[in-house]
């Protein structure tokens, strides 16, 4: 009778430690967010870009009315892609972009006055991964 007693309590522990481990979710990794702005002092500008999913985003800082423009290139190359947003003051232009894992790339935010305008007033460029 112990005997069974004993492996009744064995099996159940057993048991209960597998539904645990089972059942606990695994824990995710932090996303890294990289941010650049136009300027060091008196930003009005912001791009950031979210390693986990890719997203780039553009943020008016200032109520100036001039538009923001979120730009990236791959790491020191001369073509630069360029996003804009002229939502206005305190909103943000999201864009869900795709690169391989691992992918080094630079951003930086601009001032833009239209979408068919030039960015001007861009900051340095600041480095990113995907």
């Amino acid at each position: 009778m112990t005997y069974r007693r004993l492996t009744t309590v064995l099996g159940m522990a057993a048991a209960s430690a597998s539904v645990l481990v089972l059942g606990t979710a695994p824990a995710q990794a932090a996303s890294n967010i990289f941010d650049a702005y136009n300027a060091i002092s008196s930003p009005s500008a912001k791009t950031e870009f979210a390693e986990d999913g890719e997203l780039l985003s553009a943020l008016d800082l200032k109520r100036d009315g001039h538009g923001v423009a979120a730009q990236w290139r791959y790491n020191s190359s001369s073509a630069t892609h360029s996003y804009y947003h002229g939502g206005g003051y305190a909103t943000v232009g999201k864009w869900n972009l795709s690169f391989a894992e691992g992918t080094t790339l630079q951003i930086r935010a601009c001032l833009q006055d239209t979408s068919s305008g030039t960015p001007y007033s861009c900051g340095g460029w600041e480095y990113a991964r995907a």
